[in-house]
């Protein structure tokens, strides 16, 4: 089978609208390149800094999806971005992105690790004899390969919340979980009851095949359903946490669903500067609390907050 690829690069600042394009357009998958094999590996080592890359892949006639993309980039980005096509291979797509993404670390514990290094001596001696904690991850075509901004505030403030010994959750839900990197990093910290939920499909197969991947203690339970925000699992069963790294865009249209998640307490991510107060006054109105934390990173934030 074929599918149509599409070398996207756009300013950094687009990247947030550009998600919320594609998530509405329903591509068979897009991930966002975080290293370049052609780039030189200084400090760096080869990430890309300046401006967002993303593969996209649609099927070979979705010929107005295509277009789409490019008449948005043609609008926001007319002289600051560029497009490449061409038809591959599934195997070709399900397997490049493979040399772009590495083994690295977030916080002071975890290593997130690509599944096919998962046993490779050089890659368990990254983590292990500092009793780091692997999250073996193979992102696929799905949202999360622990490298975006919004990913990773998460994953750091977790790990900051586990290192204070202040991680005492047992149930949690993940809404819009992407390649499940995050429900797997709430369930390396302790936490043994995780629903997960997220609109598309190739993102609820992506975080079932990598929670596979990793090991738990016994009795350890994850479930995960291709569902919106709506999902009455969220509202008819309780949760010490949830978490949610989904755009502003979608949050604010879903406000009076969010009210209803049975959990005191919600770690957002995925909310830009721009949108950071008025996402705020939508919390404050609709599930009243108090901030409890927030970080910035590149523009983007993580907020902890603690419901009345």
């Amino acid at each position: 089978m074929e599918y149509r690829e599409l070398k996207v690069n756009l300013p950094k600042d687009l990247s947030d609208s550009f998600y919320e394009l594609l998530d509405t357009l329903q591509c068979a998958g897009y991930y966002e390149i975080l290293f370049d094999g052609e780039a030189p590996k200084e400090k760096d080592q080869g990430l890309i800094r300046d401006n967002t890359n993303i593969r996209i892949y649609l099927q070979t006639d979705e010929i107005d999806k295509e277009l789409k993309v490019l008449i948005f980039l043609k609008i926001h980005a007319p002289d600051n971005s560029n497009t490449e096509s061409r038809n591959i291979e599934t195997r070709d797509y399900e397997e490049a992105y493979k040399e772009y993404y590495k083994p690295f670390p977030i916080g002071k514990k975890l290593w997130v690790i690509p599944t096919w290094e998962k046993n490779e001596p050089d890659t368990i001696k990254l983590w292990k004899p500092n009793a780091g904690i692997p999250l073996f991850i193979n992102p696929g075509v799905a949202f999360g390969t622990g490298h975006h901004e919004t990913t990773k505030l998460i994953l750091e403030y977790l790990d900051e919340l586990y290192g204070k010994g202040e991680f005492r959750f047992t149930s949690a839900c993940d809404v819009g979980t992407g390649s499940g990197i995050l429900s797997i990093g709430l369930a390396k910290f302790g936490v043994s009851q995780i629903f997960a939920l997220d609109i598309d499909p190739n993102a609820v197969k992506a975080a079932w095949s990598n929670w596979t991947e990793n090991e738990y203690p016994k009795g350890f339970q994850f479930s995960v359903e291709e569902s919106g925000i709506d999902n009455p699992k969220l509202s008819n069963r309780k949760y010490d946490l949830a978490i949610a790294n989904i755009t502003y865009a979608v949050l604010s249209q879903n406000i009076r669903h969010l009210a209803k998640i049975e959990a005191p307490r919600i770690i957002f991510s995925g909310i830009i500067t721009d949108k950071k107060d008025q996402f705020l006054g939508l919390l404050q109105s609709h599930l009243p609390g108090k901030l409890l934390y927030s970080k910035e990173w590149n523009e983007w934030w993580v907020l902890d907050w603690l419901r009345n």
